[in-house]
């Protein structure tokens, strides 16, 4: 009895493996959302300052630094409420310099260069900020409002 109840899990969890990997939403139909950070006469700034993602589609969150001083994104609450998938940075010409897995909370960009974030929203939430964590910088105008319906 014990031989069979084992064999029928090890069928079970392979079948179901089998199907997840085919059913990949991570890797499917990834939606490019560009978030620029800079300073212009108002300030410094996230473009747009008003996100919303869905749960379940694939993201990649191109953060752009057009300044000439570094920033950081952070995605606070929401970095609880996503599966992220890898942070990427690239060459200008498109060659990997590195990729980042794991649980992530902010990501560093220097100036006039771009890392993409790769996400799966998996859990909604209604007032959620991305947040420049430089000392100064939030207060100066580098926050966004994040949902995630």
């Amino acid at each position: 009895m014990k031989s069979i109840l084992v064999t029928a899990v090890v069928v079970t969890l392979g079948t179901a493996g089998a199907g997840w990997a085919a059913g990949d939403l991570s890797r499917a139909n990834v939606q490019t959302v560009r978030l620029e950070m800079g300073t212009n006469d108002d300030g410094m700034y996230f473009k747009p300052n008003d996100l919303t993602f869905e749960t379940g589609k694939a993201y990649k969150l191109e953060m752009v630094n057009v300044d000439d001083i570094k920033h950081e994104v952070s995605l606070n609450e929401l970095t609880e409420r996503i599966f992220t998938r890898k942070v990427e940075i690239e060459t200008p010409d498109g060659d990997l310099i590195a990729e980042i897995k794991g649980q992530i909370h902010e990501v560093e960009i220097g100036p006039h260069k771009t890392v993409d974030w790769f996400f799966v929203p998996v859990q909604t939430v209604d007032d959620a900020e991305i947040t420049c964590e430089i000392e100064g910088h939030k207060e100066a105008g580098m926050w966004a409002k994040a949902r995630i319906k």
